[in-house]
Parts: C-alpha cells; structure tokens; sequence
C-alpha cells in the first residue's frame, strides 16, 4: 500500500488525536530520516517517539492556550492578561519558529501592576524543531532580563503548559529539556521569581 492510500485509510479509521499523533510520528522518523543521511547521526527509536510526543503535546497545549490568534499591542496589554499584585512585575515570553528561514525569535516584555512596560527584550536563536526547549529557553531568558534592570519579585508567565509544569515538578523532566529546566528551576529558587 502506497503511503498516501495508508494516510487516507488511517485518516478514515481513527480518532482526530490517533491520527494527528500518527502523522507527527511520521514526521519525527521522516526528520530522523533527514538527520541521519545529511547529518550522519543516529536517533534512538525512544528519542524519535519522544520527539513526536513533545511535538504533538505542545502544539495541542498552544492551541488550547492561544484559542484565537490576536493582534498584540506592547503598549496596552490584551483583555485576559491579568496584572499582578503590588509590588510584583510580570514577565511575559514568548518563543516563535521560522522554519523557512531556519531560525527562532524570542521575546521578552515585563509590566508592573499597572501594565506599563518596565523592559523589552528579544534575541534570534539558531532554530531548532523543539519547541519546549525554545520556550524554556525563553523563560530563561526572561528571569535574565528582570535580574538586569533589578526586579527581585516577579511572576515568569509562558504559555508553554509541558514547560511551566516540568519548572514545577508538576510532570517528570524530559531530558531533551532536562538541563535547562534545571538552570531554570535554580535561577527561581535564588530570587523571589514564580512560574505560571
């Protein structure tokens, strides 16, 4: 059976999630594929199913987070972003991929109670197909830029669920996150910094 019959077939006979997971993994070992052939390196099957795992979770976390797509303005933050309470800041990150340009921004914005923009900050990464790690990456970052202008109480907000759960132990470390969630989690604990 030729792969395009059996994506139609399968499309047909299981659910939304079976069939979304089924493509990412295809995905997963097709990049494995690409790795070893362009790269000469060699994925564990785990890695590759691991890969596929964290793809199809975040993206399924985003969508559930992000809901509509809308236009943000710097300057007046959108109607569900909550303030936080006096005498804390809130830093909001944010990590996007281009895949056709092979790269990766992150940003990064801190407000106080009132939403008045405290710093601003955004940097180019080398792009990479995990996500969660760009996000923790961006997190990172974001504790980084509020310890630079001196903000000692600040709330770190992400909309990466998988990631905010593994810097609060809610779910166990992946290891292709591992060491930054470490990073992180240490970063938090030497300042009065939450993540939500």
């Amino acid at each position: 059976m030729e792969f395009s019959n059996l994506s139609i077939h399968l499309s047909s006979t299981f659910t939304k999630d079976e069939f979304e997971e089924w493509v990412v993994l295809c995905w997963s070992i097709w990049l494995a594929r690409n790795h070893l052939i362009f790269c000469h390196t060699i994925s564990e099957p785990h890695a590759i199913v691991a890969r596929a795992a964290n793809a199809v979770n975040s993206y399924r976390d985003n969508v559930l987070q992000r809901g509509t797509n809308k236009s943000i303005n710097p300057k007046t933050p959108s109607p569900d972003w909550q303030s936080p309470p006096l005498p804390w800041y809130k830093v909001n990150i944010n990590a996007a991929v281009s895949s056709k340009e092979a790269r990766a921004d992150i940003g990064m914005l801190i407000r106080n109670s009132q939403g008045e923009v405290m710093a601003a900050s955004n940097c180019r990464e080398i792009s990479t197909d995990n996500i969660e790690f760009l996000e923790a990456l961006a997190i990172q970052k974001g504790i980084q830029l509020a310890k630079d202008i001196g903000l000692v109480l600040a709330i770190i907000e992400s909309n990466s669920l998988n990631v905010v759960n593994l810097i609060n132990n809610k779910i166990h470390n992946r290891c292709e996150v591992g060491w930054l969630i470490s990073n992180i989690q240490e970063a938090l604990s030497s300042s009065k910094a939450l993540s939500k």
